[in-house]
C-alpha cells in the first residue's frame, strides 16, 4: 500500500490549492472548473429573491432580516464544516486527539467503529482530470486490505440530507433523482472516483458519512454513475 501511496500524491502532485480564494492551480495555471461546478448543471438555480420574498411575508418581516438570517446560518454552517473537517482530517493519524464538540465524537466513533482490514490512506486527497481540467478535492480515502481497492468516503455535515422542495427534481441526464444534498454527493462522489481511477488504481464503493449534532453517524453507499458522467465529459465542455 505504500507504494501505491506515493503513486497517488504523485499522480497529482502538480496540484494546488488555494483556501482563501477557493482557487485550484496547475504550475499556476488556473483550473476553471470544479465538481462542484460541473454539478450545478443538473441542479435548477435557488431562486434566492423569489423564496426569500415568499418567507418575509408568510413570517411577516422584511426580506432583508430573511436574508440576512439566512447569511448567517450559512456562515455557521460553513465554519461547523471547515472546523470539523480539519478535525475528521487529523484524527485518522493520530487517535490521541479529544473531540471538542458532539459532530468531532461522531467522526472518532467512524473510525473507531471501521474494521481492521480497512486503512486511512490520503485524508483531503486534492485531485484533477487531466484531459478535462476540472479538479476536486476528497474527504477520505481508504484501502480494503482484502480485496486491494479503494473506497472513497466524504464526512457531511447538514441538517437534514434529504431536504426536496415540493418533490424537484434535478436535470438533464439526472432528471429520474429528487433534487436533495444526498443525490448531488452521490454525482460528486462518482466524480472524484472518475478523478482518483485515472491513476490505474481501482476505488470499489463511495460513502457518505452523515455526521450527527448527537454523537452518532449514518453512512450511505451510493450509487455508482461514472459511466453516465464519463459519457457527459466526452460531450460538453466543462
Amino acid at each position: 500500500m505504500e507504494k501505491d501511496t506515493k503513486r497517488i500524491l504523485k499522480f497529482f502532485n502538480e496540484l494546488e490549492f488555494d483556501e482563501g480564494k477557493h482557487l485550484y492551480t496547475i504550475n499556476g495555471h488556473k483550473i476553471n472548473s470544479s465538481v462542484s461546478k460541473i454539478i450545478k448543471n443538473f441542479v435548477k438555480p435557488f431562486n434566492l429573491n423569489g423564496i426569500s420574498k415568499g418567507v418575509a411575508k408568510k413570517e411577516g418581516v422584511s426580506q432583508d432580516v430573511i436574508l440576512k438570517r439566512w447569511k448567517q446560518a450559512g456562515k455557521e454552517a460553513c465554519d461547523k464544516g471547515t472546523r470539523v473537517h480539519l478535525f475528521g482530517e487529523l484524527y485518522p493519524f493520530d487517535r490521541t486527539l479529544k473531540p471538542s464538540d458532539k459532530y468531532e465524537e461522531a467522526v472518532v466513533k467512524f473510525w473507531d467503529d471501521l474494521p481492521d482490514h480497512i486503512v486511512p490512506v490520503v485524508m483531503e486527497l486534492r485531485m484533477y482530470h487531466k484531459d478535462y481540467l476540472f479538479a476536486g478535492t476528497g474527504d477520505i480515502l481508504l484501502y480494503n486490505k482484502n480485496t486491494g481497492h479503494y473506497i472513497i468516503g466524504d464526512y457531511k455535515t447538514n441538517k437534514d440530507l434529504f431536504k426536496n422542495f415540493k418533490g424537484q427534481r434535478m436535470l438533464s441526464l439526472f432528471d429520474d433523482l429528487l433534487d436533495m444534498p444526498l443525490n448531488h454527493y452521490q454525482l460528486q462522489l462518482s466524480f472524484y472516483q472518475i478523478l482518483f481511477e485515472q491513476i490505474g488504481l481501482k476505488v470499489e464503493s463511495r460513502k457518505i458519512i452523515w455526521l450527527k449534532p448527537d454523537g452518532e453517524y449514518e453512512m450511505y453507499d451510493t450509487e455508482d454513475y461514472t459511466g453516465i458522467l464519463k459519457e457527459y465529459l466526452k460531450h460538453n465542455k466543462v
